[in-house]
């Protein structure tokens, strides 16, 4: 499991929102968006995205896990670019 997390300047339902964006913009299937939270499957690997305030931020966090380290890597680094 590869994870990252960051601060965004945007409330965490457009962090969500573009969460699931970014996930089917990468070929993720069964993306689902419940409340502020993302999850979304490519192959055998799982991804989610959790967006929560923070001091009037939005904190993401970021994981990705699965068998195949260098994708879960590689999957986790262009979620977290794109946001």
């Amino acid at each position: 499991m590869w994870s990252h997390h960051k601060l965004l300047k945007e409330t965490p339902e457009l962090c969500a929102v573009k969460g699931v964006s970014i996930l089917n913009s990468l070929g993720f299937k069964s993306v689902v968006k419940n409340g502020n939270y993302v999850y979304g499957n490519f192959s055998s690997n799982r991804a989610a995205i959790k967006c929560v305030t923070v001091s009037k931020q939005t904190f993401v966090y970021i994981a990705v896990a699965g068998a195949d380290v260098k994708l879960v890597e590689k999957l986790r680094n262009e979620i977290s670019w794109k946001l």
